[in-house]
């Protein structure tokens, strides 16, 4: 067994939030020298006073010249009330980096995530990925839209529409900012009339604001876009920028398909 490549597996798991529990059987299937081969792990996530279910497929394959094994991608489920309200997506990493356990959770619950992302030519840029559950490609997956700077988008000034008490502080600021980024719903306190009230926000960057829910997880109230050529900064976000091959957060079956959106 290749040491190193199996701490080194290990390690990705870890990170991308799977933990440690895997870590028997990644180093028993890579004695046994498979070709290929699939773990299994799911997880629970809260959702104010709800629990969602994701099941996780891990994927991970052999090289053809030598003992090294890759974690190229997982696939998960978030698990409806019936098996025909399951929610699939399969997530393409690099080097076993990109869209985090928690993140593909996020996703596939309809919310979008802020991903640092690579074109064909190394040029790093960020954009906001959210699952297209109306389009499929050629292999089923679903599509993901991408919102870049271009689109208009600025979480920082959407969030300054609300009285959020966690606003008034750089280091509360910073932290709501980045749980927001990776698509979680996040409780913050509103301030109205001298008094305190738990809230929900979420990033919404489609219609360019933050979703708020109260307590209970009810939908609140919308924010007015600051747009208005909305067709012209449409299809400035959906322009695609060329993909490098092999970019984290790019499906194979995506680059050699259309090209214009990304998978996680």
């Amino acid at each position: 067994m290749n040491t190193e490549n199996a701490e080194f597996l290990k390690e990705r798991l870890f990170f991308l939030g799977f933990g440690d529990k895997l870590a028997g059987e990644l180093f028993k299937n890579i004695k046994a020298e498979k070709d290929q081969f699939q773990l299994a792990i799911t997880a629970e996530f809260s959702k104010g006073d709800m629990k969602d279910k994701v099941d996780y497929k891990i994927d991970f394959a052999k090289s053809k010249q030598g003992d090294m094994y890759f974690l190229n991608k997982y696939e998960a489920t978030l698990k409806g009330d019936t098996p025909e309200k399951d929610k699939t997506q399969t997530f393409y990493l690099n080097k076993g980096n990109g869209v985090t356990a928690k993140e593909a959770y996020n996703m596939l619950d309809g919310r979008a995530v802020h991903k640092k992302l690579v074109d064909r030519e190394d040029n790093p840029y960020h954009a906001w990925l959210q699952i297209s559950f109306k389009e499929k490609d050629d292999k089923g997956n679903h599509k993901l839209d991408r919102y870049h700077q271009a689109y208009g988008f600025d979480l920082e000034k959407s969030l300054a529409r609300y009285p959020i008490k966690e606003l008034t502080t750089a280091e509360e600021n910073a932290a709501l900012k980045k749980a927001l980024e990776k698509g979680n719903i996040q409780s913050v306190t509103f301030l109205k009339e001298g008094k305190e009230e738990k809230m929900f926000v979420e990033a919404n960057p489609r219609d360019r604001n933050v979703n708020v829910y109260n307590a209970q997880m009810v939908k609140q109230f919308h924010g007015v876009r600051e747009h208005k050529d909305i067709g012209k900064d449409q299809k400035a976000a959906e322009k695609t920028i060329p993909a490098k091959g092999g970019a984290a957060e790019e499906s194979e079956g995506e680059r050699k398909g259309k090209g214009r959106r990304m998978s996680a």
